[in-house]
């Protein structure tokens, strides 16, 4: 017991000489200050994985905001007869102004504002 008790002593006061040797490593570096006048602007532009829909005033004209009352699940699409972009819960949505006739002739494609910019709804004729 006393050879390990021995033994650690001796290899902690090693350890600790092995650092104090790097720890006073003598650097010299010659360094001179100058004064600076002026000002600097640091500007950070952030990185956007996806564009951000901002809808602009322009946008916004009482005229085209036809309010659209949805009664259902209703899938909306970011083209008149693509594929599917989202869904919107039944919800009062409002209008841009633009619409497009089906080619089918079964209703007309209506572009809404949404969450995720403009989109377009389709809608059927009443029978």
């Amino acid at each position: 017991m006393k050879k390990i008790v021995t033994f650690a002593a001796a290899f902690g006061i090693m350890a600790s000489m092995g650092t104090a040797v790097f720890a006073d490593a003598v650097t010299t570096t010659d360094t001179t200050v100058t004064p600076v006048s002026g000002s600097s602007v640091t500007v950070v532009n952030p990185v956007r994985l996806v564009d951000e829909p901002i809808l602009k005033p322009a946008d916004q004209n009482p005229m085209n905001n036809l309010p659209l009352v949805l009664t259902e699940v209703t899938p909306i699409y970011f083209e008149p007869g693509a594929k599917i972009a989202s869904m919107l819960a039944p919800q009062t949505v409002f209008g841009t102004g633009n619409r497009v006739s089906d080619i089918i002739g079964n209703g007309e494609w209506i572009e809404i504002y949404t969450w995720l910019g403009k989109a377009w709804v389709h809608v059927n004729t009443a029978m």
